[in-house]
């Protein structure tokens, strides 16, 4: 049964790349993508990069993702599963500002930026190959994008960044013998460079660098309407729902991301 389970899930993925490759070449390179990511997670074979054009809403971007490290995981989880798909019932007025923080590649970047075409997006990704990438996924959404090649954590400055196989896993520690140094950053520290007087939309992903960036309530939750949050070991769903509350934050289970979080 798990056999037939994976063969279904396979095929539907296969099935989303036909749907949204730009061209017949296109579909194609997604599917091979698709089949190698899953071959290579059972023989650790690494993948090269494709560069195929998808339809996302009204934007047609050429992406690059690798076949190996988990960037067609995240391709069809978040485009195939619209994992970050937003109700415009829980928002108060059309979104202007959308905060990514833990970017990846810029898939959930490009999702947001289609689903609201008059929003421009700050993007936030401190691994050095997933910004390469990222940099060059968004370049079709030109000036609406700002990317910041940082961490999001509690405080300004450096801190390493362990380095996974799969390359959406990376995460924060405060030192260590492994990984790479990243420069650091606060979320206010963000909204003031930017300028921005409220977040409509908040996305973060930030494998576990999310139990110091909400801890103790900050100021700037109050000018958050809706949060899309992955939670991660160390944090749990009732500590959110305690970071949340002063901020008039209403915490509930939502689609593929682990939690989200509207204004009541």
């Amino acid at each position: 049964m798990n056999g037939f389970r994976k063969a279904a899930s396979y095929l539907r993925e296969c099935c989303f790349c036909l749907k949204t490759g730009a061209s017949a070449a296109d579909k194609l390179k997604l599917v091979l993508a698709t089949l190698a990511f899953h071959a290579g997670k059972r023989n650790g074979v690494k993948g090269s990069i494709i560069e195929a054009a998808v339809h996302i809403g009204g934007l047609i971007p050429k992406l690059r993702l690798r076949a190996s490290g988990g960037d067609m995981f995240i391709f069809h989880e978040v485009l195939g599963q619209n994992a970050y798909h937003v109700d415009p019932a829980w928002l108060p007025s059309e979104p202007r500002t959308i905060v990514d923080l833990g970017g990846n590649v810029g898939l959930a970047s490009l999702a947001l930026a289609a689903q609201f075409p008059n929003a421009r997006i700050i993007t936030v990704e401190p691994h050095p190959e997933n910004v390469i990438l990222l940099r060059h996924n968004l370049q079709s959404l030109g000036d609406r994008v700002h990317i910041w090649e940082a961490a999001v954590a509690d405080h300004s400055g450096t801190m390493r960044l362990n380095l996974a196989n799969e390359h959406y896993n990376g995460s924060l520690v405060r030192s260590g013998p492994s990984g790479v140094d990243v420069r650091t950053v606060t979320l206010a520290e963000i909204l003031d460079c930017e300028g921005a007087t409220r977040i409509d939309v908040l996305k973060m992903d930030i494998e576990g660098a999310e139990r110091w960036v909400l801890n103790g309530s900050p100021e700037w939750l109050n000018r958050v309407d809706v949060l899309l949050i992955e939670l991660h070991d160390g944090y749990s769903f009732d500590q959110l729902t305690l970071d949340l509350a002063p901020a008039s934050l209403h915490v509930f289970r939502h689609g593929c991301a682990t939690a989200s979080a509207k204004r009541i």
